[in-house]
């Protein structure tokens, strides 16, 4: 990953780690999210050019419209976590379950009451690893919910359900640097 844009620390950290979830160009008929290039899709991005997108062009997408929509506002552990939920869902979905998890109002905005009480104890490695936990729950329970809406996309549990792992560790052990 070779930006001349200067990107905060955290956020190359974050991207990185969703590039290589995400990968490359895909355009699978049975894939409900599209046409995608390293996670950009065309459905969100119809005037572009998706399958020449460069990675470049997709960290900047990336840092732009997802990273800077409330990312930057939280705690390393849960800045990754929105970031990857924001990649993988729709932007109220991906807020609703931090929300959820915190026991705040779900209304999938990501406002100064949400920020608040997410940060609140994030200094404490154990409540923190134990919220993602939580957050990454709740994901689980909506990629099921998918599945059984749609009996098509069943066929993507397992990578949706590796995906939730593979964050978990990297936010305990990249993010959190291996803090229990």
């Amino acid at each position: 990953m070779n930006t001349e844009t200067k990107y905060p620390e955290l956020f190359l950290k974050a991207v990185k780690h969703v590039l290589a979830a995400e990968g490359g160009y895909v355009n699978d008929p049975n894939d409900a999210g599209g046409e995608t290039n390293y996670g950009i899709s065309k459905r969100q991005y119809p005037h572009l050019n998706i399958k020449k997108l460069t990675i470049e062009d997709a960290i900047q997408i990336y840092y732009h419209d997802y990273w800077l929509q409330g990312c930057h506002k939280l705690a390393d552990a849960y800045a990754c976590f929105l970031f990857d939920s924001l990649v993988n869902h729709r932007p109220k979905t991906a807020i609703k379950f931090l929300q959820m998890s915190f026991k705040v109002s779900a209304d999938g905005i990501l406002g100064p009451i949400s920020i608040s009480v997410i940060n609140r104890l994030k200094d404490n490695h154990e409540h923190t690893k134990s919220m993602i936990a939580l957050c990454l729950a709740y994901r689980a329970d909506f990629y099921h919910d998918l599945a059984v809406e749609n009996p098509t996309q069943e066929r993507f549990m397992m990578g949706w359900l590796r995906r939730l792992f593979i964050l978990q560790q990297f936010i305990n052990i990249e993010v959190n640097h291996g803090s229990d």
